[in-house]
């Protein structure tokens, strides 16, 4: 079964995984709403993304804040990249199969 899944470090410096079983196609198109020409600053967007993603989960302890404070600066980006992903149903371990033959040599 589907679901999307999230990791983040609680106030105890503790690493959670918040997961949820269900998401509507509803939340797929808001998210494709999250534009740069709906939202004209990156501030915007990223807290624009950050409630999108929130509002993911049923979880309570699931907010902006949580994974603002929760998530690491320098791994924002490919939080949120890794949350769509799920979202659209992209596998990342088949992305990075295809990747890594990609490079491969050829004989």
């Amino acid at each position: 079964m589907s679901k999307i899944s999230i990791k983040l470090r609680g106030k105890d410096g503790k690493m959670k995984i918040y997961e949820q079983m269900w998401v509507p196609t509803r939340k797929l198109l808001e998210a494709m709403e999250i534009t740069s020409d709906n939202y004209p600053s990156m501030v915007d967007i990223n807290h624009k993304q950050v409630e999108f993603i929130a509002s993911l989960f049923d979880q309570k302890e699931v907010t902006a804040d949580a994974i603002m404070d929760g998530v690491a600066a320098w791994k924002f980006n490919e939080f949120v990249d890794g949350v769509l992903d799920q979202l659209m149903g992209i596998d990342p371990n088949s992305q990075k199969e295809e990747e890594s033959q990609e490079t491969k040599p050829k004989a």
